[in-house]
């Protein structure tokens, strides 16, 4: 008389999982990164079964900071919209993973990266004759320290490429003998051609550092395209 029964709890037992009521995606703007100071945009859409729209449900924001070792953290709440779309703008002071939550079905959102790098301003002057002086200026969240060194590209005007002319240390900015937090520069003096009679075009390029940027972009080890 037991075995229809133990049959029955084993038929059970191999049934699938239900499938989650809810399924959520999103997308960072922009996706390159944005500087220190800009916002990130969060966007998504939430649905249900045969992708289906669900409308005015809560969804949470959660965000981890580099270097990704703590807890997400909810930083916003929004409701979607008539089509099961939501939205979140946030300036991010440096690198960090994103995801939302829909807690009234207890589903997540893959987790997305937003890239912040350091704000930059880049200078020259003219030292002397066919020498110019370049100018790498940072800013930063007080916390960060920049490191690498930065790179300057010189070429000749009208060419679509400059050589690597100079790579210089990027240090702290100091006032009255004090590092000025979350302010960096890098400088260095670079002679023209007198071929050029004074017309160039240069760049610069700082790599990954600091938690700020994308680790997967890199410096141009020779020319800089422009």
């Amino acid at each position: 008389m037991l075995r229809p029964l133990i049959v029955a709890l084993l038929s059970l037992a191999l049934l699938p999982a239900a499938a989650s009521a809810a399924i959520l995606n999103i997308e960072v703007q922009p996706k390159a990164g944005a500087d220190y100071g800009e916002t990130h945009s969060i966007t998504g859409k939430l649905t249900g079964v045969y992708d289906s729209p669900l409308v005015g449900r809560e969804v949470q924001l959660e965000i981890r900071r580099y270097p990704y070792k703590g807890r997400f953290t909810s930083v916003a709440k929004a409701r979607t919209g008539l089509d099961g779309r939501f939205a979140f703008e946030r300036a991010f002071d440096r690198n960090h993973q994103v995801r939302v939550f829909a807690p009234e079905f207890g589903d997540r959102s893959p987790v997305k990266a937003v890239y912040v790098f350091p704000r930059t301003a880049l200078t020259y002057s003219l030292v002397r004759r066919n020498v110019i002086r370049l100018v790498q200026t940072y800013r930063t969240p007080k916390s960060v320290k920049l490191t690498a060194p930065t790179l300057f590209y010189v070429g000749r005007a009208g060419k679509p490429k400059a050589p690597l002319a100079a790579k210089a240390k990027t240090k702290p900015v100091m006032r009255n003998g004090k590092r000025v937090k979350g302010r960096f520069r890098s400088r260095v003096s670079v002679r023209i051609p007198a071929s050029w009679n004074g017309r160039f075009r240069y760049a610069s390029c700082f790599p990954y550092n600091g938690g700020m940027g994308d680790p997967h972009l890199g410096c141009p080890k020779k020319r800089y395209k422009f």
